[in-house]
């Protein structure tokens, strides 16, 4: 009879033991998320050590929707609905889960500001010999209108190969509304730019970047064979700038 009563508190314990049987110290890890923050419905590349890209990731306590990235352990994963803040990530397959705390679901972007890329980018620095900074480039995340990108115009005066003064302007509904100023550095490929919102009821907003061989998905556009990738400081979401066709 005592046994009897006993049994369904093993079988509870059983459960919950089987329940929480996935290992946190198992040797597959979690070595980046990138961006660190993104909105929902945007997507993030998760770099695993010993994942397959058949892993399942989980963002707090919601399964995301996830695809293979583009080396071994990459999984790319887009932000599920629903949530805001700061969330944990996790990655699991069979018995073993690694966790990564710190990203930050950041809710919409600003308004009047291009969204980000669809697919994340991972950059490939060009080794083309640049031969000056054009302008009017376009940003792949729309059609190739004018309105929808970013005129570099470079100080004519300065010598290439050292910091390039960036004064330009960002285009908004064929009105250069946001005044963007930075500097591109064609020696060391690093270039920064900021572009300044406050006139019109925005933020200022920092972006980091370099040149990187166009990707496949633009190999029709013409011009030079190079583009520019930019990550921004603030929402992390990538701007790809590119020549467009002519």
């Amino acid at each position: 009879m005592k046994n009897i009563f006993w049994l369904p508190v093993l079988l509870l314990v059983c459960g919950f033991i089987i329940g929480c049987g996935k290992d946190d110290n198992c040797d597959k890890k979690i070595s980046a998320v990138q961006p660190n923050t993104n909105p929902a419905g945007y997507e993030v590349l998760i770099k695993t050590n010993g994942f397959t890209n058949a892993a399942k990731v989980v963002f707090g306590s919601v399964a995301a929707t996830s695809r293979a990235g583009g080396a071994a352990g990459d999984i790319i994963a887009k932000v599920p609905a629903g949530l805001s803040g700061n969330v944990e990530i996790s990655v699991e397959e069979g018995d073993c889960i690694a966790r990564s705390g710190g990203f930050v679901v950041s809710g919409v972007l600003p308004s009047g500001t291009q969204p980000s890329l669809p697919n994340i980018i991972v950059p490939t620095p060009t080794t083309v010999p640049l031969e000056g900074i054009e302008n009017d480039w376009a940003n792949a995340i729309d059609t190739i209108l004018r309105d929808q990108g970013l005129h570099l115009a470079t100080e004519s005066d300065l010598i290439l190969g050292i910091n390039q003064l960036v004064r330009s302007l960002e285009f908004k509904d064929n009105i250069r509304t946001n005044t963007v100023t930075g500097t591109i550095n064609t020696t060391t490929n690093i270039i920064y730019l900021e572009v300044n919102r406050t006139p019109n009821g925005g933020s200022i907003e920092h972006f980091d970047g370099q040149f990187i061989v166009r990707p496949d998905f633009l190999a029709t556009a013409s011009g030079r064979n190079y583009s520019i990738l930019l990550v921004s400081r603030e929402t992390g979401r990538q701007l790809l700038l590119y020549f467009p066709k002519s």
